[in-house]
């Protein structure tokens, strides 16, 4: 089996596809309301009564159907709907096929506005390819209770016979009303249940919604976060690179002071030298002007290489702070960081325990039917008693 979907049957003879499980399996093969259209006329020919067929439709697709009925006073379930089950090559029906897509008509249809009727259906479906369904083949016909009112005057006689037991099944039909009161107040105790677990169940799933659109968000946060500090390392390496090139220029710089200064020692030692030689001959006091020339030239390159050096310690310094501030920085997104990880793991707990309270109300929600089809038999087996001995009247 493929696939099952449920059929409604407009006033002015147009069909539309109500309700399938899975939610694409119509897309998937192909199958539109249009090529129903076949299938709907054959479910009419047949006096427009509950019916089943089974037919190949367009593209080799073969469908086995189960028509609920037209009139309000002949119907399964609801009258004026289709089941339909997209069949496989290899399926072998067996002969109470018919009857189990007749109990999902007469079960499923009156709840086609649950809020989980979508998940009802699969978990119907999934029992029919199991074929883990009773057969039902009764219809509701309205009109019994007119043919068991024509009946009553020969039951009457009968009970004129049976004056003796009348005591007794009077007592018994009271019985039998305090119970079926008594069920029927259990039905709806159970009823109440199921609809409160099922609203639990939209809140859990709502919030699981919410909560992995906020882990997703903060995934989100922590990428541009890591994305933030790779750049700003790359920043911080660059910065260091050029701080090491500066400290080795500075080195360069002081080398050569350091030079000049002893070279200027050396040129005064000299110059002193020559000044206590000084015979007052033209010679020597040429060379001392020479010499002292000299002096002031090498004083001017001294306070220019001073001056330069002064810049490139401004730069240092300014290249430090900058650098001090990456570090401070890369400190506080390095915090956010780990917060935000703390964040997504309590998250993620908080996911895993809505997840086990969403299983667990899952099994009460399954134990609850199973206890509503118990009640759904007992009621249906008493109305029988009351239907038979006519405790009605």
């Amino acid at each position: 089996m493929k696939g099952i979907i449920i059929l409604g049957f407009e006033e002015n003879s147009e069909t539309r596809i109500d309700t399938q499980f899975p939610s694409n399996i119509c897309e998937f093969l192909g199958v539109t309301p249009e090529i129903l259209k076949g299938l709907v006329e054959l479910h009419m020919d047949k006096k427009m009564e509950p019916n089943y067929i089974q037919v190949a439709l367009e593209d080799e697709v073969n469908v086995a159907s189960f028509y609920s009925g037209f009139s309000f006073r002949h119907y399964v379930g609801n009258p004026n709907f289709a089941v339909c089950i997209f069949l496989s090559q290899d399926d072998v029906l067996s002969n109470e096929f018919e009857g189990m897509m007749r109990r999902i008509a007469h079960e499923l249809l009156p709840k086609r506005e649950a809020l989980n009727f979508d998940d009802i259906l699969g978990q119907y479906y999934e029992m029919l390819k199991k074929e883990e369904l009773l057969p039902y083949w009764e219809e509701i016909i309205e009109g019994e209770t007119s043919i068991i009112t024509a009946n009553k005057k020969e039951e009457k006689k009968e009970e004129k016979k049976s004056e003796d037991f009348k005591p007794d099944l009077e007592r018994e039909e009271v019985d039998i009303k305090a119970k079926n009161i008594e069920l029927q107040n259990l039905l709806d105790e159970k009823k109440s249940k199921i609809r409160e677990l099922t609203r639990k169940y939209t809140e859990l799933v709502s919030e699981n919604t919410k909560i992995s659109e906020e882990i997703q968000s903060h995934k989100e946060e922590i990428s541009e976060q890591y994305i933030k500090l790779e750049k700003w390392s790359q920043q911080m390496a660059d910065l260091n690179q050029n701080n090491a090139k500066l400290m080795d220029d500075i080195k360069i710089l002081n080398q050569k002071i350091h030079e000049r200064d002893d070279f200027l020692k050396e040129k005064e030692r000299k110059i002193e030298t020559l000044s206590m030689k000084l015979t007052g001959v033209e010679e020597v006091e040429d060379e001392t002007e020479k010499w002292l020339q000299e002096k002031e030239d090498l004083k001017k390159i001294n306070l220019g290489l001073n001056t330069k050096l002064e810049k490139v310690e401004k730069a240092n310094r300014s290249l430090l702070n900058d650098i001090d501030k990456l570090k401070s920085q890369i400190t506080v997104h390095i915090d956010s960081i780990t917060s935000l990880k703390l964040e997504v793991k309590n998250i993620k707990a908080n996911i895993s325990t809505k997840e086990k309270e969403k299983e667990s109300s899952k099994e009460e929600i399954f134990d609850l039917k199973k206890e509503i089809k118990v009640l759904r038999r007992e009621r249906d087996h008493y109305r029988k008693i009351v239907k038979e001995k006519n405790l009605l009247e």
